[in-house]
């Protein structure tokens, strides 16, 4: 028995030391024909070219044909497969033609190229193709057998149909090698970067944010459970549900420039359950979050003076949307300013979108006048003159008071025969009245989720216009509305409510929002885009509920993309039985018509922006039987 022991201490012993060999070695070595072992994986790993899910890392794969070698790539050398095949194989080619050779069906094609990544939460290890890629199912099944028994991983390797290309040709693929499709990876995920900064405060689990709201200090690193639709000031944030990047804690994050991660045991995280309570330095990477006890917090950075918004209120008439200048927001806001110049867009012969029919707005005159008759006004005058000294509970009772002011009085007859007649032959019954303030959808200020949308039934005695206009225009003066403008230091007494009008959409197929920039890898083309069926908040969805997440690149970019409409896929909807919301073509055709939307507005808005930098966020919908591509909002994107 002692003697079996001695042998099997003795094998493990010498296993072990193989492993720490290679480990050890790889270090130096710049590529290899095989990896052993977990070891000499994690030795040439590092953290792959696009940031689209948190605990992977990744082994570049170079295949060369002609020749049948295989090489895996040492991480600490090569970021791009293109500097190994200088490096090792003197090729002579330029970037541009190994692109365009390397990456498509030429045949002038040489080498296969892809990346092996290892999914800790799923402990899988995945053979990954680029989305720009559109290699034949025989090049797939060729590389896959060379990966398969050239490394250690068996029967735990799976093909990822992470991209358009290979998504279609899931039914022949199926059978002959394990898949794994983005769903999985993304829904056993535990961490993600949502807000990738730093900051130092106190740790605080805050179990219900509404009921904890004044009590929290802009010091504070809060726990929560759920996601916030709003936030109050804070340090930083550690929440329990994943976000989308365009979700409204997600935009917050960014704006504000704190740090914000999720993490699905937040709660019961034991980890982060020993630092309750304690002065903390909080830092949220791509991979992972750290938090390092500290002895106190440096003394905060004293804000700007307060900003006075610019606007104008003797514009008196309802505003037809057809022909406006970037200018025009000063009496009709920013949302309903930019709903113009997309309506400018629409009408050329490039486009093939629509805008919102029956479309009109409401100046700030209107809710001015309003404000001032019923009373409104007075009560608003005394918050700003003398808020800043009262306790939370008495600033919420006196909001609460404005918008109940605002709600009870009657509208002005004039404006309530206006809004009769700008309606009369509109071919839809319902419409939405949104708001569009001078402090919102801005370049400096993105406000999403501010303030109130509300729909109106034309010639309904219950969902009137009035009603609709009166709670959006109250909305300018919500908790959450005010507190946030008090954080930016917006002068409350120049901020004004006016309406965006349009035509509701009860038959959409497909609602979803899109930033025409890539957000998981910098520098490089592509529109981010979530996309989810039906009337499915993409930005808020119910508990338990899954969007597409995808990137598309349009046609026009280098040899790498053109042509492909290159889709990258990091997450499926999860009311679609494991399909896209929206079917290739018409990914194609949204791609374009953002390439399309982006050029105009960075030509339109004028803003002190590089090109490279610049990005919009975009609403849009397919519609109705024919789905047709509608664009309901553009806003610069602010990050």
């Amino acid at each position: 028995m002692e003697r079996r022991r001695i042998m099997a201490c003795t094998r493990s012993l010498t296993i072990l030391i193989l492993s720490l060999s290679f480990a050890i070695n790889a270090l130096g070595a710049k590529y290899s024909y095989d990896i052993k072992d977990k070891s000499a994986f994690d030795a040439f790993s590092g953290l792959p070219l696009v940031g689209k899910y948190g605990q992977v890392s990744a082994v570049k794969v170079f295949y060369v044909i002609k020749g049948q070698s295989l090489y895996f790539l040492n991480n600490r050398y090569y970021t791009f497969h293109y500097d190994f095949c200088v490096d090792q194989l003197n090729a002579a080619t330029d970037l541009s033609q190994f692109n365009e050779y390397n990456y498509s069906q030429h045949p002038n094609r040489k080498y296969l190229l892809a990346n092996v990544n290892y999914y800790k939460t799923l402990d899988v290890y995945a053979l990954e193709f680029s989305e720009a890629d559109v290699l034949t199912i025989d090049q797939v099944l060729l590389l896959w057998k060379e990966v398969s028994r050239s490394s250690c991983w068996g029967t735990n390797l799976k093909l990822m149909l992470s991209s358009g290309h290979l998504s279609k040709m899931r039914a022949q693929l199926e059978g002959k090698v394990p898949l794994l499709s983005p769903s999985e990876v993304y829904g056993t995920l535990s961490y993600q970067a949502v807000s990738p900064k730093s900051c130092d405060g106190r740790l605080r689990f805050v179990p219900d944010l509404d009921s904890m709201w004044g009590k929290i200090e802009p010091t504070d690193v809060v726990v929560l459970p759920r996601s916030p639709l709003v936030l109050p000031q804070v340090a930083g944030v550690i929440v329990a549900e994943f976000q989308t990047p365009l979700s409204h804690l997600s935009i917050l994050g960014q704006n504000r420039k704190i740090p914000v991660a999720a993490l699905k045991d937040a709660f019961q995280n034991d980890l982060l359950r020993s630092y309750d309570g304690k002065l903390v330095h909080f830092e949220v990477t791509s991979d992972t979050f750290r938090l390092k006890e500290i002895e106190e917090l440096k003394q905060p950075k004293r804000r700007k003076k307060a900003l006075s918004l610019g606007y104008d209120l003797s514009v008196n008439h309802l505003v037809q949307l057809d022909s406006l200048g970037k200018n025009a927001y000063r009496y009709i806001g920013h949302k309903a300013c930019n709903f113009s110049l997309l309506s400018q867009l629409s009408r050329e012969e490039v486009s093939r979108f629509k805008v919102p029919e029956c479309a009109f707005a409401i100046p700030f005159y209107f809710y001015y006048q309003h404000a001032l008759l019923s009373g409104a006004q007075g009560l608003i005058d005394t918050l700003i003159a003398e808020g800043g000294s009262w306790e939370e509970q008495k600033v919420s009772e006196w909001l609460k008071k404005i918008r109940a002011v605002i709600v009870s009085y009657p509208m002005d007859s004039f404006l309530v025969k206006s809004l009769d007649r700008q309606v009369e032959g509109c071919a839809f019954e319902k419409l939405r009245f949104r708001s569009s303030t001078n402090a919102e959808d801005a370049a400096w200020f993105s406000g999403a989720g501010l303030y109130d949308s509300q729909s109106a039934v034309i010639g309904s005695s219950s969902k009137t216009m009035e009603r609709a206009v009166k709670r959006v225009w109250a909305s300018l003066w919500s908790y959450a509305a005010y507190k946030e403008r008090c954080y930016y230091r917006i002068d409350q007494s120049s901020v004004f409510m006016g309406v965006l009008a349009h035509r509701a959409f009860p038959s959409e197929q497909v609602n979803g929002v899109a930033v025409t920039k890539n957000l998981y890898r910098q520098d490089y083309p592509g529109f981010t885009v979530n996309a989810q069926v039906g009337n499915e908040n993409v930005v808020a969805p119910s508990p338990g509920i899954v969007c597409d997440q995808f990137i598309c690149v349009p046609q026009r970019y280098d040899e790498l993309y053109a042509g492909k409409y290159p889709i990258d896929i990091i997450t499926q909807s999860n009311l679609t039985d494991g399909e896209l919301t929206m079917n290739i073509e018409e990914i194609n055709l949204l791609a374009e018509q953002l390439d399309l939307i982006h050029d105009f507005f960075y030509e339109h808005l004028r803003l002190n922006v590089l090109y490279e930098m610049f990005a919009v966020d975009v609403e849009f919908k397919l519609d109705g039987e024919t789905r047709q591509l509608y664009v309901k909002q553009v806003r610069p994107y602010n990050n």
